[in-house]
């Protein structure tokens, strides 16, 4: 989808803050807070403290303020009725598209959300065709995506060249990308900063790494070939900060490629 201008937002279609807009966006809470977190720790008979368990994320509740105004009553009864159109309940979760400069690397993002409740009052600044409308969003799922997903390209060394791919995660999530590998007979993936590597032996030269699946499968075929993966091998997961890769193969018939590819995270 396009990319968002700075300081605006979109759901189901209607674009809010733009400059001159009767849909002007006045704040929005929820993005950066932390969401609930579920926690499983024990009480502990006869002892003082807890029993650690894990904690979980639940839902985030993202509250969105807008203002709504128009220049003639009609216009007025307009823009209210693309707001009230655009934030109705019953249906699916659907994205709530942002571009914030300083939030999820100042790209645009977004979080899958539903309305839960929409209020304003009808007051003195609503009879001067002027209305705040305070609508609040549920996310099951609390976490808030990029909305491009990010692509890398890596190659082996390969007639005395020793490509290096380096980049930054920016996601306070760790991300765990798709790998599709090309030529990549015994290949070893190796993150230089972290020390993890990802290493195939006796597979075809064609593979691709899921790692949030933790599947290595034959690209042409969709086979599970998780038997092939070497000892010591860790399903590659990049989290916040830089990374320096590095790719080796058995091959000698030309350089082996890797197509890198994830979406970045925030919580």
């Amino acid at each position: 989808m396009a990319e968002l201008n700075d300081w605006t937002a979109e759901y189901a279609g209607l674009v809010m803050g733009e400059p001159d807009s009767a849909v002007s966006i006045v704040a929005v809470d929820g993005l950066v807070s932390l969401p609930d977190v579920r926690s499983s720790d024990l009480t502990l008979v006869q002892q003082h403290g807890l029993y650690p368990g894990d904690d979980y994320m639940n839902g985030r509740t993202v509250t969105l303020t807008l203002e709504v105004y128009g220049a003639t009553d009609e216009e007025f009864a307009q823009e209210l009725g693309r707001v009230f159109a655009a934030f109705t309940v019953g249906g699916p979760e659907s994205p709530l598209r942002f571009r914030f400069p300083g939030l999820a690397a100042g790209a645009t993002a977004f979080v899958n959300v539903r309305p839960r409740k929409r209020s304003g009052p009808v007051d003195l600044n609503f009879a001067h065709r002027v209305c705040n409308v305070v609508i609040e969003l549920f996310a099951t799922d609390p976490h808030i995506y990029a909305d491009a997903v990010t692509s890398r390209t890596l190659s082996s060394p390969w007639q005395g060249s020793a490509p290096k791919l380096r980049f930054t995660s920016p996601g306070s999530v760790p991300v765990r990308p798709v790998i599709t590998l090309d030529g990549a007979q015994d290949c070893v993936l190796t993150d230089e900063v972290t020390g993890w590597y990802f290493g195939t032996a006796g597979a075809p030269g064609g593979l691709t790494i899921n790692s949030e699946a933790q599947r290595l499968t034959e690209t042409e075929t969709g086979v599970l070939v998780n038997d092939k993966i070497t000892p010591g091998s860790v399903w590659p997961e990049y989290g916040f900060g830089d990374h320096r890769l590095t790719l080796s193969t058995a091959s000698t018939a030309g350089p082996a490629t890797a197509v890198i590819a994830w979406r970045d995270r925030w919580v």
